[in-house]
């Protein structure tokens, strides 16, 4: 076990996060918790990258209907602004549009009567496509099969390795993900995933779930020139709201990567919010494009999930 998960068990069965869940929900002043995930797969046996399996996702969302009121990026921001209001709001992401969205986590959101937002990397919409993290644990898990047969330590492998890429050129990824194949043996071409089509959105954004931007390409923004950057936020969120109508459209910054520069930039380019992956909640006095997050995609358990969502929601 990792030490990170051994102090999470701790604090949950020590009574910290009963504590701290009574402190929120009593909170003066209103909280918007912004849980992330990427992927939701069947089962643990069809594990993917960064995936969460349906069984867990599902106890997710009960544990998040059972303890918050649920709303969407939008709403929750609105909410914040509400001098009136008090107490925890959750809204749940999913970022980059992978048709698992719609598959297998659409249909427990709507069992349990719950909205989500989700940020699309529009020029992938409706295509085959693997992304150079996805194709970095494809490797590590065909290699990894034949050594320690354990998924999650080959995604955490992945991770490690994924984190050091995210800060490179796209020209250097690709020269490092060449060099991985070719030093595990791996001669067979690596299987693409499909991405959510205007069909499957429109059906969920009919259903009360709603959409933002995750740029064209996800790439990192910090390595763009200025011209570049416009061009890859502007045609995202003229594609969104030629698609869906001219409502607000929020963005997720790509590996959560941003400075001063693509801020200003990215509020330049007319969206109305922007999230990040740092750890935290949000209250109405956080910077509106530097919104805090917490990854789901790790929590494998109902008390790692538990555990993580009471003691990040410390950070403000």
């Amino acid at each position: 076990m990792r030490a990170r998960d051994l102090a999470k068990y701790i604090y949950h069965y020590s009574g910290m996060e009963r504590c701290m869940f009574w402190f929120l929900r009593n909170s003066r002043r209103p909280l918007l918790l912004t849980i992330v995930y990427h992927r939701v797969c069947p089962s643990m046996d069809s594990y993917e990258y960064m995936g969460v399996p349906a069984d867990v996702f599902e106890s997710h969302m009960r544990f998040i209907k059972d303890n918050f009121e649920v709303v969407t990026m939008t709403d929750g921001l609105s909410l914040l602004s509400d001098k009136g209001r008090r107490g925890v709001y959750v809204s749940i992401n999913l970022d980059d549009g992978y048709m698992d969205n719609y598959t297998h986590a659409f249909p427990i959101i709507k069992k349990y009567g719950l909205s989500a937002t989700i940020f699309l990397t529009t020029d992938l919409i409706g295509k085959d496509h693997l992304f150079w993290w996805d194709e970095v644990f494809q490797i590590i898990r065909r290699y990894g099969k034949n050594r320690t047969g354990d998924i999650l330590k080959d995604a955490y492998k992945a991770n490690r390795i994924n984190s050091f890429l995210m800060d490179k050129k796209e020209s250097e990824i690709r020269n490092h993900v060449d060099r991985l194949k070719d030093r595990y043996q791996i001669s067979k071409d690596m299987t693409p995933h499909r991405m959510l089509g205007w069909k499957e959105i429109n059906e969920m954004a009919g259903s009360g779930l709603d959409f933002g931007s995750h740029t064209k390409t996800h790439r990192n923004l910090c390595l763009m020139g200025d011209n570049e950057m416009q061009k890859e936020l502007m045609d995202s969120r003229l594609e969104l709201q030629g698609k869906l109508g001219p409502e607000q459209i929020g963005f997720c910054y790509p590996f959560g990567k941003h400075d001063d520069r693509v801020r200003g930039i990215l509020r330049d380019a007319g969206f109305d919010y922007a999230r990040t992956c740092i750890k935290g909640s949000n209250s109405r006095d956080t910077d509106r494009f530097s919104l805090r997050s917490i990854d789901a995609s790790f929590l494998l358990n109902k008390t790692l999930f538990s555990s993580s969502v009471s003691f990040y929601s410390l950070g403000r």
